[in-house]
């Protein structure tokens, strides 16, 4: 199974629920400063690459663990590429996406725009990880109810906004 968690920009939010997912970041803990900004690709997706998956790794059941960034298209584009695999012959139980952006919050937001548009990284990346460490817990949440659907046999195909992940659309 391949499972693609998706946001704004593929720079923090799905970077870290799919850290989270593969045991790159703590499920018990909120992680320090130093274990977000070690994190392979947190904050660093430059915009000409946001739409290209990237690997995270596999989590302990050996499924494939990607992040995207989606611009502001995300349900449009997650429901392209749903067409698009299933023109290709993918079916919907060989893959999950996962919005994980509804969980961003307004410093989060507004460290990416220092970061990445103004090119204040440092300090953007500060207030980024201030407001992920805040809303970890949401992330870990919401993490583990995918996992727990994946233990219970959920088929796949695009899972709901991270406000409610037990929602399946398209499928």
């Amino acid at each position: 199974m391949k499972i693609i968690y998706y946001c704004f920009a593929g720079a923090h939010a799905s970077v870290v629920a799919a850290a989270i997912h593969c045991g790159r970041l703590p499920a018990e803990r909120v992680p320090t400063s130093e274990e977000f900004a070690r994190l392979p690709y947190y904050d660093r997706t430059p915009p000409e690459l946001v739409g290209r998956p990237y690997f995270m790794g596999p989590d302990e059941f050996g499924n494939s663990i990607y992040f995207i960034g989606f611009w502001s298209q995300r349900r449009q584009l997650a429901d392209a590429l749903t067409t698009f695999l299933a023109a290709g012959g993918i079916p919907r139980s060989e893959y999950i996406l996962q919005d994980a952006f509804p969980l961003i919050n307004f410093s989060t937001k507004l460290g990416g725009l220092l970061s990445k548009r103004y090119r204040l990284t440092g300090f953007g990346r500060r207030i980024t990880i201030w407001g992920l460490q805040r809303q970890y817990p949401q992330f870990v949440a919401l993490v583990t109810d995918l996992k727990q659907r994946l233990a219970s046999g959920f088929c796949g195909g695009t899972a709901g906004p991270a406000g409610n992940p037990g929602e399946k659309r398209n499928t």
